[in-house]
């Protein structure tokens, strides 16, 4: 029991900057869409969160794994840096193009009636992070977590600074306030971008098709379940705002985002997780000795999880989000019994692709997907955001399952 406890506070100490980081990342993002949630109507929200979602859909549509990829090889080899990610850099550019067509194309036909300054001022952040998320791989793979969080700390600092004074003192518009919050992405690109040329990792874009195709080929499969594993969590966002309205995608959106920042209590250490299980990938005895630590901690934290969440949701939306967005306390309730799955097929996500079974997770988190999109289409139409939010429950346990059963016969 005390080598287990003692095993714990390592993995905390070993993590400590990673945890600051996402604590501090998920306030963020709190603290700028409850702004936009107290300072608009429940139907304005809903429509920025529309927005913001189909952004997201697109952008990892085309983000192929490359983040991922580059963490991986990086941690599994320290060779070639600046090669692969200049050709990681240079894709991610060429996706610009494509992202920019195909949004604003389904935004024209589906969204339409929504603002077009709105659309633009969503889209382009996204983007942004995209970038941003790249450039922490690289900092990841080489285990420079401190140099990753003092970036982030400085930037978001300034960021959310200027948010709020643009905000509450300045006023400023819903259109200007996304403006400055992307300024605050594109300081932090530069920041990254700063601290891997001192660590001597160069990079210069390549348009050699064949050298762009090949890295492609090697991160699809692993691009494909990071899609997937998008998709069946966003894509009720959508169908909500199609099959009923955009005040109850604002409704859904509080209940489920309360219930997702709450993997921020486990979350931080799976980004140090993915580069110790590449690591470990040909020793199958230590992946499974790392598997069953951190399965058990992440059992306790779920659980702890659940009956705070539960307890305590109708308190936690009337207080922080106000009582017009009261009917998110029932999401929340509903939800919060799915934070065990979540926890459970992060971590088993996490090792497949720590092993290189990135197929096999994508087999997952596709069925995962169709399930969860076919689920939806019946009964969003006669239940409403109730049922998104049940069948959110079931699609995270079936994804653990799925995961689970592949990690097993690998490890036989």
């Amino acid at each position: 029991m005390t080598l287990k406890f003692t095993y714990y506070i390592k993995l905390l100490k070993e993590s400590k900057y990673l945890l600051f980081l996402n604590v501090i990342e998920q306030f963020f993002f709190f603290l700028v869409f409850l702004v936009f949630a107290r300072k608009y109507s429940v139907e304005s929200y809903g429509e920025l969160i529309t927005l913001f979602t189909l952004a997201n859909v697109f952008i990892t549509l085309l983000n192929f794994g490359l983040p991922v990829y580059l963490q991986r090889e990086i941690a599994c080899s320290k060779n070639n840096i600046s090669e692969l990610f200049s050709r990681i850099i240079s894709i991610n550019f060429l996706v610009l193009i494509i992202y920019l067509f195909y949004t604003f194309s389904y935004y024209r036909i589906f969204y339409f009636s929504l603002s077009y300054k709105l659309f633009i001022v969503t889209i382009v952040p996204v983007y942004l992070y995209s970038n941003i998320n790249i450039l922490n791989s690289v900092l990841s793979g080489l285990g420079k977590y401190r140099i990753q969080f003092f970036s982030f700390l400085n930037s978001r600092v300034i960021t959310i600074l200027l948010f709020l004074l643009s905000a509450f003192f300045l006023k400023l518009s819903l259109s200007y306030l996304l403006a400055v919050y992307s300024l605050g992405f594109l300081y932090q690109i530069f920041l990254l971008a700063n601290k891997i040329k001192k660590e001597n990792i160069g990079f210069s874009l390549n348009f050699n098709f064949t050298e762009l195709f090949a890295v492609l080929k090697l991160s699809f499969p692993l691009g494909m379940a990071v899609i997937f594993n998008y998709l069946y969590d966003k894509i009720d966002i959508l169908l909500i705002s199609k099959l009923t309205d955009y005040s109850q995608v604002g409704f859904y959106n509080i209940g489920y985002g309360i219930y997702k920042a709450s993997s921020i209590a486990f979350s931080f250490l799976l980004v140090s997780g993915l580069t110790r299980v590449s690591y470990l990938s040909r020793r199958k005895e230590a992946v499974k000795l790392f598997f069953r630590k951190y399965i058990v901690s992440f059992l306790l934290i779920g659980i702890v999880i659940t009956i705070l969440l539960f307890v305590f949701s109708d308190l936690l939306v009337k207080l922080v989000y106000s009582n017009k967005f009261m009917p998110s306390a029932l999401i929340l309730k509903i939800v919060s019994f799915a934070v065990i799955g979540l926890a459970f097929n992060n971590l088993t996500g996490v090792i497949l692709n720590g092993l290189g079974l990135y197929r096999e997770n994508m087999y997952v988190t596709f069925t995962g997907l169709v399930i969860n999109v076919l689920l939806n289409f019946i009964f969003i139409p006669v239940y409403g955001i109730i049922a998104a939010a049940v069948i959110s429950v079931l699609t995270e346990y079936f994804i653990f399952l799925g995961d689970y059963f592949f990690i097993k016969q690998h490890l036989k």
